[in-house]
Order: structure tokens, then C-alpha cells, then sequence
């Protein structure tokens, strides 16, 4: 579903092929369930190409439950940020 998503994301064919051939070769690398893994963390962002894939098995990103995912996102608790209600 993802080597879909990239294709259809492409404006031109020869770069779609390259970057699925270069997404589909990461898992010789890291093998096909952390790929797969990777690929849904990136389709989850909206974000198509090979260097996020890359970068999210190089940081081990694939391996993170949703709940580490929420607090890698989240803001830190700080007494100088105002959050969206101060702008209401």
C-alpha cells in the first residue's frame, strides 16, 4: 500500500521507481517488518519518500509503541508557554 502512495505521489514516473526501489531495498537491510512498520509511521505523517523511511529505521522510530510516539510529540510542561487557550 505505501509503494501505491509514493507512485501516486510522484509527478513523474522515473522518480516514483526510484524512490520505491530505493524504499523496497531497505528491507534486505532491516527486514520486511520494520519496514513495514516504517512505511505505516510515514503514511500516518502523509509523507511519501525514501529519506523519511530511511531516517525513521536509522533513529529506530519503527520500534516506538503509539503511546512514545504521543510523547515524543507532545509539549514539554514549562511555565513560559501560554498554549492555545492564552489565544482565545
Amino acid at each position: 500500500m505505501y509503494i501505491r502512495c509514493v507512485i501516486e505521489h510522484k509527478q513523474h514516473p522515473e522518480q516514483a521507481y526510484k524512490s520505491c526501489s530505493g524504499i523496497l531495498s531497505l528491507a534486505g537491510k532491516v527486514g520486511a517488518d520494520r519496514l513495514a512498520a516504517a512505511c505505516k509511521r510515514a503514511s500516518s505523517y502523509g509523507i511519501y519518500n525514501y529519506s523519511i523511511i530511511k531516517q525513521i529505521l536509522e533513529k529506530n522510530l519503527d520500534a516506538l509503541s503509539e503511546e512514545e510516539q504521543q510523547d515524543l510529540l507532545s509539549m514539554p510542561d514549562h511555565h513560559n508557554i501560554r498554549g492555545s487557550d492564552y489565544y482565545q
